[in-house]
């Protein structure tokens, strides 16, 4: 299983332990499950700080030639982390990030009749692709 994990850049702790811990710590018991995630701010960050002393199967997909945020490594297995590079745009990256994955971890908090928000946006292209989504109910 890869699971791609995302969401908002303003989410908060709270709301990311209640949303995303529940349905990640199963998963981080298992193995052979790996995740992907990207560099921005609030889900990305918040899902790297919860698995870098848990599990070495994660993938970090960044823009450019170095993430706007990586982990420390001391003492934590991000030194066995991949980090996947490159990306021209955020959308080059995600669209990476989704062909990558089976299943999906992604709660959007910003979206309303007025604005869909990125996060939105990435649901609706996993759920297009047949990827699963995990906090679904």
């Amino acid at each position: 299983m890869n699971v791609y994990i995302f969401g908002n850049g303003n989410i908060s702790l709270r709301d990311f332990l209640e949303h995303y811990g529940a349905v990640l710590d199963p998963l981080v018991e298992e193995s052979e499950h790996h995740f992907i995630v990207c560099d921005f701010r609030g889900a990305d960050t918040l899902a790297m700080e919860l698995l870098k002393t848990r599990t070495a199967n994660v993938h970090v997909y960044h823009v450019g030639e170095r993430a706007r945020y990586r982990p420390d490594s001391y003492r934590t297995k991000v030194s066995q982390w991949t980090f996947r590079g490159g990306f021209s745009s955020d959308e080059e990256r995600d669209d990476a990030a989704i062909d990558a994955c089976t299943h999906f971890i992604a709660v959007d908090f910003n979206s309303n009749e007025k604005r869909v928000s990125g996060t939105r946006r990435n649901i609706e292209r996993c759920l297009e692709k047949g990827k699963v989504d995990l906090t679904a109910p």
